[in-house]
């Protein structure tokens, strides 16, 4: 994709909220985070899910520590 905002056919354009990096834990479970704002963003599988029912994943915020320059 070329980095627009492309429309949609149901509720208009899809907007970026935020970007997000794979991460791995020190548990070696892969996750996604980034910010939005002053916010911490975090997607992380659900692992206890319990049945088609249950969400895959779950979004998690927490509050980000300042930015120290360039980085992610």
């Amino acid at each position: 994709m070329s980095g627009q905002n492309k429309p949609r056919d149901r509720g208009g354009p899809m907007l970026t909220a935020a970007k997000l990096w794979r991460r791995t834990s020190g548990k070696g479970t892969d996750y996604l985070a980034g910010r939005l704002g002053g916010v911490k963003v975090l997607v992380m599988e659900n692992r206890d899910r319990q049945g088609d029912d249950d969400a895959t994943h779950l979004l998690m915020f927490a509050e980000a520590s300042p930015r120290t320059g360039g980085g992610q």
